[in-house]
């Protein structure tokens, strides 16, 4: 093996090093998108928050576009396998006896996982996924290419749960619940927080059970009101 070869291994001092710097690189990098969005964040912003000389940063990635890209492929996949992997499982082990409850929690609950519920990096994560897909910011392809196969799957399972229910709610539905969802991990909490301190803790298990809870009798809501089991509201008098 030579010099080289030796540097290139994951286990030789200056790969780690390397890694460990393009980690830091790569979390300081997800924080600030998250928080101003890719065209305010320049290079040397991110060089300033790591600590290092902003030429350094052009050891390690080409340009603004080539950083925002590794860092939507930092923890993107990760999360896709997880979600695949927990609706398949779900499928499985509830085969003839899926409820829409259960087809939700497979998908929430795969992701994060090992006790990083409450770890900043996952938030970080959620606010730059709203901001992706709120404005083009030019990762949408790269999370469409991720999250298309678990979207698919989610609503299959979802239209076995509840067969009943038109595929149109089912998207409405899995649409509401993505937008929820990037804001829940991103630690958004406004709703109440002036008026209902309940509501200002922010607990993200308790915030998934709630988004479970809206999205299962939005869905169950929608197939009564189209098969008319649901009383028309009277409108008031004058």
């Amino acid at each position: 093996m030579t010099k080289t070869d030796k540097r290139s291994s994951p286990h030789h001092p200056m790969a780690k090093q390397h890694n460990a710097t393009m980690d830091r690189i790569l979390d300081a990098a997800e924080e600030l998108f998250s928080q101003r969005g890719i065209d305010q964040v320049m290079l040397k912003d991110v060089a300033e928050h790591v600590g290092v000389h902003s030429s350094l940063l052009r050891y390690y990635v080409r340009d603004k576009q080539d950083l925002f890209h590794a860092v939507l492929d930092q923890r993107t996949p990760l999360t896709s396998e997880r979600r695949l992997a927990a609706l398949n499982r779900y499928e499985q082990e509830h085969a003839g006896d899926l409820t829409i409850e259960g087809v939700l929690h497979a998908y929430l609950d795969a992701e994060p996982a090992n006790g990083r519920l409450d770890d900043r990096g996952w938030r970080h994560f959620g606010a730059l996924g709203a901001r992706v897909t709120a404005a083009r910011t030019g990762g949408e392809a790269l999370l469409d290419a991720y999250f298309e196969p678990v979207m698919v799957r989610l609503i299959c399972l979802l239209r076995k749960a509840q067969p009943s229910c038109r595929t149109e709610d089912i998207l409405w539905s899995c649409h509401f619940l993505s937008g929820a969802l990037a804001i829940t991990l991103a630690g958004v909490r406004r709703s109440g927080a002036k008026t209902n301190n309940n509501c200002f803790n922010y607990d993200l298990p308790d915030a998934k059970n709630r988004l479970i809870a809206v999205a299962a009798a939005g869905l169950r809501d929608a197939h009564l009101s189209r098969n008319g089991a649901r009383a028309t509201p009277r409108r008031s008098a004058g």
